[in-house]
């Protein structure tokens, strides 16, 4: 018996000896350095590159690929020199950190300058902790986490774009469709962890954010992952965001297809990660059906030459293995790798030129209590690494993705990335995204480029958007990203529960205790439902217990604690709320008023007449006739003899005039065309400011007032009277900040403790204003009319519904209230549940009803300027005119003698005398000739010739009758007399006139007909008159000698 168990346990000895043995040679050719013989067949120097990949995944066997070409590619272009040639030592890492850290550091001991890789984020954190020990740079294709980037890491040199970037554009997707919400899919490690962190923070910066997220364990089940998708499936997000790798990625997809949540409503997104194996998954059928009408994110690789001849090269190179085809040669992270290992031996190049040496020293000795023994302890370093590493960074190429470099930190510079949907065998492009230009429909600074291994959307690209995508069930239009679970538990709406404002919201409960909500809100919020797109489940809940009035943002708190989900009733958007909450459209329009007592005005009184116009405008017009009248006359002195007189009487008469424009009523003529000017434009004044008195004086005395007792807010916020305000509104915090004393500050619940606080006023335990919302204002005064509002509405405002924040609910009703406002079904719902109507219409006045100089100095402004200018014009027409009548008399060549002050006072004292002179005009002769041609007939001119040859040469009294009796028969008529009123000019009383010196003035009843030929002043009458005459009493009666009488203007019947 013995005998025979032994050899069965040597056989299994055997046995297991053999597949060790087996494998060992498997991993040995795997892992067996590649390189090309040297020209000649002499044994070039080799220089060892290792590369860290994850054998049995789909990216590391493309990735494998990709390097073993490179290497091939390079040793036979003799980047490096005949002598020279770089050889390939792989590592498989199985995706594990731990794995990998053991295939690193065979690596390192294999003394390679750099390593390629690793492949994975986890294996890429701890084995550059080995390489920065080492100094050996790690150059990753394919790790996207975006915390290797950290300074921790310095030896970390990443050629694909981080997650930092990748999930921009995941963002800018999701910006583009409007989707406010979205839930994350990610493995439960630093890969998923850190990049899904990246989400966050791109959604945030486009207003969006994660509602959920759902970390997967690495090693999870199916039925796991089950479980987590119907949880899922009960929330509202519908846009799902997956960042996994493919082989977790293949499960999750596979499932939701079974929970059918690859269907119409539902929106995938999924990362690089996934998108790199999209391409060809002809091999995988259940895969590929599972991902049907995704969308997802993948580098941008543009067509080139180089990309064309490296596909060439691959096929001819890997022709006899046909586990390589287009999947493999078109993944994205095979063309990182490929154009990772030309970066490397470039740079060894460059590191070469610049005497740099491939040389490994032992590391520092540590002491023996520090750990130092064992193997990681004693691998040596790379004596030039940071040489090397130096050159790594600084160098940029164009490979076959296009240009390749990277920055300071290590990370790829580079930001373009297309859009994908998954569509029937393959990926069809439906646009593009870049940092700067956000999503196009074509490639970032290209025209008709080709990407890599895809069919482009089919049409005409639109100018500013992306191609039509096909969504989940086949539908071309854009889900809305979210919905209501049919299975999930009702909204659960607080309602505030008070005592007073029925009006707004109120709550009956029936004969079978249901509880039902009324009121202008709540039909609101009915009527906005009902023109939802969607049905909703909802249940409303009171806040407060009906005693009092609840704190409103102890309510809307009530969202941000998840105890709510929304608030419904008369809830003011303020700032503060809206940091917490999301409101929507206002549907009704509110501010702050201050309420106060109205006292009947005092219209009868004595002084009543006074006051349509305030004490300055009393004085201003007063001033204004005072000074229009002095400008009057200024300009009429001179020329009018109504202006002029002795001192006294010009006063008089000056204010006289001037004042009888009040009625329109002056009687003195106005000659000069300035004066003229003046007076039109003062009279038009007086006009409106008669018109305006007679209106504001009708509107006191026969209409009665009603006056607050406070103007205003600026009014009550100075005096010391109790302010009312409603209880738990944001009222009472408004007023604080406007620094008005707690003390004076009383809250009220209802609209009887209104009324009863204000009728008690602030002497008597009352206020003195109640200030509220205008809509509580307005249904309050609506009852009350002893009350008014004072002043204006101010703090504009308004009510709206409440949700969490980044609720799409809000923006929803938003859009349901608008279409209420439209279609004036909100207006109706106003009239049906707020009258106020009631006392609107009562005449309620301000106490600065008086007309003050604000209205009217626009009117005085341009009188004032008007008769400045017609005094500036005179002056200067007196001041040329005066120098002119100088000139003539000499008068100037003796001020030449003066001194200059002398000269000056002497040209003030003429020139005040020349106003002052009386000015007279004289008519001209010819006119008056030309006027008694076209006037007398022949027959009349012949009876004037008779009659002036009868008294010619005889001498007649000064008497009218003696002139009557000397004259023809047929003009001694009673219709004519001598004015004595108007003796001729320059004819003195004891004079003889002669035919140069004077003519008798002959005048009918009603008109002029005699009249002289010419005047003088005064002053030169007194200068013609002969000295004889003028010592001769005036009681002695002078014969007048009449010569060459002339008649004017004779009417004469003709016989």
């Amino acid at each position: 018996m013995w005998e025979r168990w032994r050899g069965a346990l040597a056989m299994q000895l055997l046995v297991a000896m053999w597949t060790w043995w087996v494998w060992w040679g498997v991993q040995q050719v795997d892992a067996a350095p590649v390189s090309a013989p040297a020209p000649g067949g002499q044994s070039p120097a080799l220089i060892g590159i290792g590369g860290l990949l994850a054998f049995n995944s789909t990216i590391g066997r493309a990735a494998k690929a990709a390097l073993e070409l490179a290497v091939h590619d390079i040793n036979n272009a003799s980047l490096l020199g005949n002598a020279t040639q770089l050889v390939l030592h792989l590592g498989n890492t199985n995706c594990s950190a731990f794995q990998g850290a053991a295939a690193a550091m065979n690596l390192l001991e294999e003394e390679v300058v750099a390593i390629v890789g690793p492949q994975t984020s986890v294996v890429s954190h701890f084995v550059s902790h080995m390489g920065t020990a080492t100094r050996v740079p790690l150059v990753s294709f394919s790790a996207t986490d975006p915390s290797l980037s950290e300074d921790q890491y310095p030896y970390f040199v990443r050629l694909t774009h981080s997650d930092n970037v990748q999930m921009a554009a995941v963002a800018g997707v999701i910006q583009y469709y409007g989707w406010r919400e979205v839930t994350a899919l990610y493995t439960d490690d630093d890969f998923g962890n850190n990049g899904i962190d990246a989400l966050g923070d791109a959604l945030k910066a486009v207003g969006s954010n994660i509602v959920y997220k759902a970390g997967l364990d690495p090693k999870i089940t199916s039925d796991g992952i089950g479980r987590v998708l119907t949880t899922l499936s009960q929330m509202e997000s519908r846009v799902f965001v997956v960042h996994m790798e493919p082989k977790i990625g293949r499960e999750l997809f596979i499932m939701a297809q079974w929970l059918q949540m690859v269907s119409a409503g539902y929106v995938w997104v999924v990362t690089e990660a996934m998108s790199s194996v999209m391409d060809y998954l002809q091999a995988d059928p259940e895969f590929m059906q599972a991902l049907q009408y995704v969308v997802g994110t993948r580098s941008f690789i543009p067509s080139s030459p180089q990309l064309n001849a490296y596909k060439q090269r691959w096929a001819d190179y890997h022709a006899p293995d046909r586990s390589l085809g287009p999947a493999q040669m078109n993944n994205v992270y095979a063309l990182y790798a490929y154009d990772a290992m030309w970066m490397i031996a470039h740079s060894i190049k460059n590191f070469l030129d610049q005497g740099g040496a491939t040389t490994f020293v032992d590391p520092v000795v540590y002491p023996s209590d520090a750990g130092g023994s064992n193997e990681l302890a004693n691998l040596k370093v790379f004596r030039d690494g940071a040489l090397f590493m130096r050159n790594i960074l600084d160098y940029q190429f164009t490979g076959i993705t296009g240009p390749v470099q990277v920055d300071e930190r290590g990370d790829f510079i580079g930001s373009s990335f297309e859009i994908m949907n998954m569509v029937g065998k393959g990926l069809r492009v439906v646009g593009f995204w870049s940092n700067a230009t956000g999503c196009l429909p074509s490639a970032p600074g290209a025209r008709n480029v080709s990407t890599l291994g895809v069919s482009h959307a089919l049409g005409h690209s639109s100018k500013s958007g992306l191609q039509p995508v096909i969504w989940p069930g086949g539908v071309l239009e854009v889900p809305r990203g979210w919905v209501v679970p049919k299975n999930g538990r009702p909204l659960v709406i607080g309602v505030p529960n008070k005592i007073g404002y029925k009006e707004f919201v109120s709550s009956s409960v029936d004969s079978e205790n249901r509880t039902s909500f009324h009121g202008f809100c709540i039909d609101v919020f009915q009527q906005a439902l009902s023109n939802l797109p969607y049905s909703l489940v909802y249940s409303f809940t009171k806040y407060g217990n009906g005693s009092s009035t609840p704190s409103y943002d102890a309510l809307v708190n009530k969202i941000v604690e998840k105890e709510y989900d929304a608030v419904v009733g008369d809830v003011t958007i303020t700032t503060k709320r809206s940091m917490t909450v999301d409101f929507t459209q206002p549907y009704t329009t509110s501010g702050l008023a201050v309420v106060v007592p109205i006292k009947q005005g005092e219209g009868n009184h004595a002084w009543a007449f006074m006051r349509p116009f305030t004490p300055l405008m009393w004085v201003t017009t007063g001033a204004f006739f005072f000074f229009t009248g002095l400008v009057l006359w200024f300009l009429e002195h001179k020329k009018n003899r109504d202006f002029r007189g002795r001192p006294k009487k010009q006063v008089v008469t000056t204010l006289w005039f001037i004042f009888s424009t009040l009625f329109f009523s002056q009687r003195e003529k106005v000659n000069s065309t300035l004066g003229r000017a003046v007076l039109i434009i003062w009279l038009f004044v007086v006009l409106i400011i008669i018109s305006s008195y007679t209106a504001s004086l009708t509107s006191l005395l026969t209409v009665q007032q009603l006056l607050p007792t406070i103007q205003g807010i600026s009014s009550l916020l100075t005096s010391n009277v109790p302010i009312g305000y409603q209880t738990g509104s944001f009222v009472r915090d408004y007023l604080l900040q406007l620094n008005v004393a707690e003390e004076r500050l009383v809250p009220l619940d209802t609209l009887a403790a209104y009324a009863a606080a204000l009728t008690k006023g602030p002497n008597h335990g009352g206020v003195g204003a109640i200030v509220d919302e205008l809509p509580y204002v307005q249904l309050f005064l609506s009852s009350e009319c002893a009350f008014t509002i004072a002043g204006q509405e101010f703090t504009k405002s308004g009510w709206g519904f409440a949700f969490p924040k980044g609720s799409q609910l809000a923006i929803d009703f938003s859009t349901a209230i608008l279409k209420l406002a439209e279609n004036g079904e909100l207006q109706r719902i106003h009239d049906l549940w707020l009258d106020t109507e009631s006392c609107t219409k009562r005449n309620v006045a301000s106490a600065a009803t008086e007309l003050g100089l604000g209205t009217f100095w626009g009117l005085f402004l341009i009188t004032g300027c008007a008769s400045i200018f017609c005094c500036l014009v005179y002056w200067t027409r007196m001041i040329i005119r005066h120098r002119k009548m100088s000139r003539e008399r000499g008068i100037m060549d003796s001020e030449r003698k003066m001194s200059r002050l002398e000269a000056s006072k002497s040209f003030l004292r003429s020139l005040v005398t020349f106003i002052e002179e009386e000015e007279v005009r004289t008519p001209r002769r010819s006119r008056r000739r030309k006027k008694s041609k076209e006037i007398w007939s022949p027959d009349e001119m012949s009876a004037s010739s008779s009659m002036a040859k009868a008294v010619s040469g005889r001498q007649i009294s000064r008497s009218p009758e003696s002139i009557k009796d000397s004259a023809p028969p047929e003009l001694a008529m009673p219709s004519w007399r001598l004015d004595e009123s108007k003796p001729a000019p320059g004819i003195s009383p004891n004079s003889e006139t002669t035919a140069a010196t004077a003519e008798a003035t002959l005048l009918p009843k009603q008109d002029q007909s005699l009249v002289p030929e010419a005047t003088t002043t005064r002053d030169q009458a007194r200068e013609q008159d002969p000295p004889s005459n003028q010592g001769k009493s005036a009681g002695q009666a002078a014969p007048l000698e009449i010569q060459n009488f002339k008649f004017h203007d004779l009417g004469l019947p003709s016989t």
